[in-house]
């Protein structure tokens, strides 16, 4: 079955986690001597640091299965058992054929039987360190490796669902010096007829790039690759081959243990950067933006597609976002690796509120803590945005929620307009705006924070204010934010006037009236007070920092008090 998001007792479960460095996994499963247990732990305690709730480790390939036909069960039932001693959730990298577009995790009985696990060709005749996705012994092997770590997590794990997803490969691809295998095998499917699915896709405009490019060779209704696509077929032939290889494992780990995988995926930068060259800037052959429809087309078995994203450019990430969005389709968002940067910190907010992200992850969780074992400044941003979002993650699949409304700073920005449930809003990034007169407090708890609190961003690398508002009713909300403070409005008169509360800030601001306004955090889909605001606190803005949990508001509907 396809799965629309990661689940634990049939519920839905919003994964915030940490995917730690590739070799963590070998201590973490128990492999190694002396400082192997320190490292394992770090790995938790980076998880905990972080406040995530998930922890992502691969399954090595070559640690799984040394020698062949024989697996290291004790080696997976460590990783999982390590996992739920930490009360964490988990979820399986399988590192078998493809690591990083390369072949690295396969284990050395394979590296060294070059006949029977040939490897991608280069035109010259160069072996790349990369397996045929023509290979059929290749795929077998990785397929029955797969289906017997799908047995123990099935055994071992089915009844406590410590792990929610099983990603299967990573980044798959060829980089290499080549966009296709150039081995008889490789060069016999680069010459045969483009599969009937593949040429129905190529006459849809919503193939993008793949469309375009038959267009532009013709708009032929059948013939090879390089007849149908022209320079482009060389990396279609190469999607569809590790498309198909990855499917078939898919389908076969499935019918063993039927749960979440997916399929990471390094980037073309979404075909808007460099020499947009497969091979050279990111493995040929992978599910990146212009190859993507094909994925989608071929790969029935999988769950997600995903992006892993390091993009510094916010505009860059949030266009991601836009691509590996599918769920339209039945293809969920889920970012599996991404940086420790102020930038993620924030567009986060767009992948989970804009976009209905099923999860999201950092990559290299170890690298957060310093040598002291303290979060490092650079991950705090990070921590902030795991805080608000596991907050408010009940809301997430809340069916009360009516509208749900991101807002994120950009550089220089001090506010930001919207409309929601017929009030306009403003969102305050600097404090209450220089039109705002007197004292202004968040409250005694926050009086650490007030300093630079009005002061505007200028760089990348600063944090900038972020948040979700969930509208669910009329007049009741719930936010959670950091460095914002909202202000309400009711509609905009209709016969040109400008209501008087409205021509002074401060007014306007005292004129909000509150049925209730208090901070608190949910436990079994109920929400917990925890604070309750009025006075000094209240009157200013609704205001939010990540430490507050979910603040909870309803305003008084009653009467014109706006107007």
């Amino acid at each position: 079955m396809r799965h629309s998001c990661f689940t634990v007792s049939g519920k839905p479960f919003f994964s915030l986690g940490g995917q730690v460095h590739n070799s963590s996994s070998y201590p973490i499963g128990g492999i190694g001597e002396g400082k192997a247990g320190e490292d394992a732990e770090r790995s938790f305690q980076s998880v905990r640091a972080i406040g995530g709730n998930t922890i992502a480790a691969p399954v090595c390939w070559d640690a799984f299965e040394p020698e062949e036909g024989v697996y290291n069960t004790g080696y997976v039932h460590a990783i999982i058992d390590a996992i739920r001693s930490h009360g964490l959730h988990g979820i399986l990298l399988w590192f078998g054929t493809w690591k990083n577009g390369q072949m690295e995790y396969t284990p050395a009985w394979v590296k060294k039987d070059r006949e029977r696990f040939p490897r991608v060709l280069c035109k010259d005749g160069t072996e790349t360190t990369v397996l045929s996705p023509h290979s059929r012994n290749n795929l077998e092997k990785d397929a029955q490796a797969f289906c017997e770590l799908m047995k123990i997590v099935k055994e071992y794990d089915e009844k406590r669902e410590t792990i929610i997803a099983v990603q299967v490969e990573n980044e798959p691809g060829i980089f290499a010096a080549t966009r296709r295998d150039f081995s008889a095998q490789g060069t016999a499917a680069f010459s045969q007829e483009v599969p009937e699915d593949i040429r129905q896709l190529a006459q849809s405009e919503d193939a993008g790039a793949i469309h375009e490019s038959w267009l532009k060779n013709g708009g032929a209704g059948r013939g090879s690759w390089k007849e149908m696509f022209g320079s482009f077929g060389a990396e279609l032939c190469t999607a569809w081959a590790i498309a198909s290889y990855i499917d078939e494992i898919a389908a076969r780990g499935k019918a063993v243990r039927d749960i979440f995988m997916y399929t990471n995926v390094w980037m073309d930068r979404n075909s808007m950067h460099g020499w947009n060259l497969a091979g050279l800037e990111y493995p040929c052959g992978g599910a990146v933006s212009k190859c993507l429809p094909l994925w989608q087309c071929v790969c029935g078995h999988l769950d997600a597609l995903c992006p892993d994203i390091y993009e510094m450019n916010p505009d860059t990430v949030r266009r991601a976002y836009d691509i590996y969005d599918g769920k339209e389709k039945g293809w969920p968002l889920y970012v599996p690796e991404s940086g420790l940067t102020s930038v993620n910190a924030t567009c986060m907010f767009d992948a989970v509120g804009g976009h209905k992200a099923v999860g999201y992850h950092v990559f290299g969780i170890e690298s957060c803590l310093d040598e002291n074992g303290e979060l490092k400044a650079s991950a705090i941003p990070i921590m902030h945005s795991f805080a608000m979002l596991q907050a408010a993650s009940e809301l997430l699949y809340d069916s009360r929620v009516l509208q749900t409304a991101v807002f994120c700073q950009s550089l220089g920005q001090d506010s930001q307009y919207l409309e929601i449930a017929g009030r306009r809003c403003r969102v305050s990034f600097a404090g209450v705006g220089t039109d705002y007169a007197g004292w202004v407090p968040l409250d005694y708890h926050h009086n650490r924070d007030l300093e630079g609190l009005s002061r505007l961003p200028v760089s990348l690398t600063e944090e900038t204010a972020r948040g979700m508002l969930f509208c669910v009713s009329e007049n009741e909300f719930y936010l959670v934010g950091h460095k914002v403070r909202l202000f309400f409005t009711g509609a905009e008169p209709e016969d040109g006037s400008i209501p008087v509360n409205w021509l002074n800030g401060q007014h306007l601001a005292h004129n909000m009236e509150f049925l209730c306004l208090e901070e608190g955090h949910f436990e079994d889909g109920c929400f917990v007070v925890d604070r309750v605001r009025s006075g000094d606190e209240a009157r200013h803005g609704i205001w939010a920092q990540y430490d507050c949990g979910v603040v909870h508001f309803v305003l008084n509907g009653n009467k014109k008090i706006y107007d």
